[in-house]
């Protein structure tokens, strides 16, 4: 491709810095579960894939009409809600939402489940199952909705009789409609 020199703001092969390239599918860029995503679950997407290390494979013979990567930290990126709603102003109940979509979809795993009260976010793989999205071959990926809450809280108390109080009254029931319920019971001699 040679370079127009009237058209200095065009995009380039050269002008792309090594550190700054992005490999995505284009496959997975067309795919039916994608196309479906929200537009939050698809900018999450692409977060993640951003934070994706990859690093080129060098068999002994290598090919030169085919590179091949491979991704060194997947299955530990991380993904804060702190970070994302800084970044694109999404709410933590539409970063939650988007996240499950994004496992429903086969696109995420959670590989590492966080822990709100800690700190702690999630670890997350990247996985291939949309491409069998809408197939009977679909499998969804491992979410935090399957791994269950780290820290359940205090259990609760079993309530023996959910109409009464601590009083020991019914609930709605006031003195003076015991008085006179009183009264009903008591049937004159």
């Amino acid at each position: 491709m040679s370079k127009d020199n009237s058209k200095p703001y065009w995009i380039y092969e050269t002008t792309i810095p090594k550190n700054d390239r992005l490999i995505l599918s284009k496959k997975m860029l067309r795919s039916p579960a994608f196309v479906c995503l929200t537009g939050a679950a698809k900018q999450i997407i692409l977060e993640l894939y951003m934070r994706l290390k990859l690093d080129q494979y060098n068999p002994r013979k290598p090919n030169r009409e085919s590179k091949r990567f491979y991704a060194k930290n997947n299955g530990e990126l991380v993904l804060s809600y702190k970070s994302i709603h800084k970044q694109f102003g999404y709410s933590t109940a539409t970063i939650s939402k988007a996240i499950d979509q994004l496992v429903v979809h086969g696109f995420i795993e959670i590989a590492e489940l966080g822990c709100g009260v800690k700190r702690q976010s999630h670890k997350i793989a990247l996985i291939r199952n949309w491409q069998d999205y809408g197939t009977e071959n679909f499998q969804p990926g491992n979410g935090k909705s399957k791994a269950g809450p780290v820290n359940r809280g205090f259990p609760k108390k079993k309530q023996t009789d959910n109409l009464r109080t601590t009083s020991g009254t019914k609930v709605g029931t006031t003195s003076e409609t015991k008085a006179v319920q009183g009264q009903k019971q008591q049937k004159p001699p």
